[in-house]
């Protein structure tokens, strides 16, 4: 029978292809949001979209993202473990990181779209911001 603290205090092998996989697909999911963030402005800039530029919740652009943060959860947590750290420490960890990190940059994302939409690309110049 295994015990329960165990799972707290037994150090695993790190499971240096499950980083390895985590960092490829998060960086073909950034690739897939990246194609979906720039074809959704430009069909913006265009007239093509009647829908406005600030509304981020679609498929096209959450999914990618949703995978982002999910790839980026199973890397930092399984790295955390190669510096001996437990697995149910390291996702813990993992798991305040990306999560607090993931909201902060996807309202961002959302408020930098709707300052872009309001004043267009001139909004977006360092120079007006001094």
């Amino acid at each position: 029978m295994v015990s329960p603290l165990s799972i707290l205090f037994e150090i695993p092998d790190p499971p240096y292809f499950l980083i390895g996989a985590a960092a490829l697909l998060g960086f073909a999911c950034g690739k897939a949001f990246e194609v979906s963030i720039r074809h959704k402005t430009r069909e913006w800039v265009e007239g093509k979209s009647t829908q406005p530029l600030s509304k981020v919740y679609e498929a096209r652009l959450v999914v990618p993202y949703l995978g982002i943060c999910l790839c980026s959860w199973v890397f930092v947590g399984a790295s955390l473990t190669v510096f001996a750290v437990t697995w149910a420490i390291g996702f813990a960890m993992s798991t305040f990181v990306v999560l607090s990190s993931g909201l902060l940059v996807w309202f961002q994302l959302a408020k930098l779209l709707k300052v872009l939409e309001s004043g267009g690309s001139k909004a977006l110049e360092i120079n007006n911001l001094f």
